[in-house]
């Protein structure tokens, strides 16, 4: 009966001990090398794992070697922003070649049934025929595949319950938070700066943007937030606050009318969002063509934060950003040879605030203490 006792004892201490113990592993985050499109794994102190984006369908073998590489077996939660073929096109088959437990989205698509037409006036010169056949096709794919797991849809203000970390959704089908977060809520000086422009009626402007926290460690993902929906966000006031790691909204995207005043409501990362958000790194996902027609004004503006490194999965040749590349030592893919081993950008988060960024191509890597 003592050894019994002490064996509960000890049982108790150790479960009252339990968040101490996960809270000292860091939260750990991977950002994979596929060319344009967003994947992001996060890996809780828990040891739940959440997807970000799932990259496009093309880049499935890609996704799952790396998983494989990697050691992640399943998915407890895959969190799409949106529904477009570069963030969930791999989703459906992923599902099954590994477990996708939970699926959070913002539940139905913007433009599923759009006719051939309302494509072409909104896609333009990348608009081809069958566009909205093909799209509609790959949300139905999609659906079914999140019908055989948990489907969670999320509005502003919802947290994703993974466990060991503190995830907020600040923005879903177009809509922000009313409140703003621990941190956030001043007024925000660069607005003035920043015009409105064209609305979004596509899925970009729907984006589910979610910020994570562990305990002072602070990181954010925004999907392709449009530039009205980003300026909702942070004017007048700044409802998020800084953060220390920013997966840039949009692959850096940045539109000229050129094309019209849509596509200029398209770009991201105006100066409202960037310098409201002050990251201490920004991690990119953007192939090494970059945006045919872009303009490099939002990659501008990311590196114009003081202090500010920037880590990409590819060295850009092409498009408006091209020539706007950190050191190699920051860039996870150079060119050359396609590795065997699928190469990412891996951030380790400690919850006092400091952190490690390293690159899988050179093992170089770079310590950020704690924010004064």
């Amino acid at each position: 009966m003592r050894t019994a006792g002490l064996h509960l004892a000890f049982l108790a201490l150790a479960f009252l001990a339990g968040p101490f113990t996960l809270s000292a592993q860091p939260a750990t985050f991977y950002l994979v090398d596929i060319g344009h499109g967003n994947v992001a794994f996060v890996v809780s102190p828990s040891g739940e794992t959440m997807l970000l984006d799932c990259g496009p369908g093309y880049m499935l073998n890609r996704i799952y070697d790396f998983m494989q590489q990697n050691g992640i077996k399943k998915i407890d939660y895959l969190v799409i922003s949106h529904f477009e073929e570069d963030h969930m096109g791999a989703a459906a088959a992923l599902s099954k070649k590994v477990p996708i437990l939970n699926w959070v989205d913002h539940g139905e698509s913007a433009v599923y049934g759009k006719s051939d037409e309302w494509w072409k006036q909104r896609r333009g010169p990348w608009a081809r025929p069958g566009m909205g056949q093909a799209d509609n096709k790959r949300f139905e794919d999609y659906k079914a595949a999140r019908a055989a797991g948990r489907h969670i849809p999320v509005k502003a203000g919802d947290r994703v319950p993974i466990r060991g970390l503190d995830v907020v959704v600040v923005t879903a089908a177009g809509q922000n938070i009313a409140k703003p977060l621990k941190g956030g809520g001043a007024s925000n000086p660069v607005c003035s700066q920043v015009e409105k422009r064209a609305e979004d009626d596509a899925e970009d402007g729907q984006s589910v943007g979610v910020v994570i926290a562990d305990e002072k460690f602070r990181f954010t993902y925004l999907g392709d937030m449009t530039w009205n929906v980003s300026y909702r966000l942070f004017c007048p006031r700044n409802l998020i606050g800084t953060v220390d790691a920013y997966l840039v909204t949009h692959h850096a995207q940045s539109m000229s009318n050129r094309l019209g005043d849509y596509y200029a409501g398209l770009s991201c990362c105006s100066p409202a969002e960037v310098q409201g958000l002050n990251p201490r790194v920004a991690l990119l996902s953007l192939g090494q063509q970059g945006h045919r027609e872009g303009t490099a004004d939002a990659i501008k503006t990311v590196l114009g934060v003081p202090g500010l490194d920037m880590w990409q999965t590819e060295k850009i040749t092409g498009g408006g950003e091209a020539g706007f590349n950190s050191k190699d030592d920051f860039i996870a893919n150079i060119g050359g040879e396609r590795a065997e081993q699928v190469p990412f950008i891996k951030l380790a988060a400690n919850p006092d605030g400091s952190f490690t960024v390293s690159n899988s191509r050179n093992g170089f890597s770079k310590n950020y203490p704690p924010r004064k």
